[in-house]
């Protein structure tokens, strides 16, 4: 019996430092377009467009504070890495702030200059 208890105590005592560290268990941050979407190449909409999408769930790797969701669209993208390999839609506010807490939030600079990176001299 006090073996229990001692294994009780145990298990309260970690779930306690779980969730006063912040560590709660949470899903990757995702988006799923129900409706079609426009893909660019860059988050502005002036960028090239590269086609549309619909009904496919894709983990958001960046965002942009002007609604702009980076994915990694899973094609193979010659020398393309970070974030210039990246493809963009505009859900203007769709994604809960709490899910994009841990996604890093770039800008179009940032998203320009890895692209000249990977574009070589």
């Amino acid at each position: 019996m006090k073996r229990l208890k001692l294994w009780f105590l145990i298990l309260i005592i970690i779930a306690v430092s779980a969730v006063s560290v912040g560590c709660v268990p949470s899903g990757p941050c995702e988006f799923n377009q129900h409706m079609a979407m426009q893909i660019y190449r860059l988050p502005d909409a002036s960028s090239e467009f590269l086609g549309t999408m619909v009904g496919e769930t894709y983990p958001i790797l960046a965002w942009t504070a002007n609604g702009w969701i980076g994915f990694d669209p899973g094609i193979a993208q010659a020398g393309n890495i970070g974030l210039a390999h990246h493809r963009w839609v505009y859900l203007n506010g769709v994604v809960t702030p709490s899910c994009l807490a841990g996604v890093d939030q770039v800008t179009l600079a940032d998203v320009q200059a890895d692209l000249a990176a990977s574009s070589g001299p």
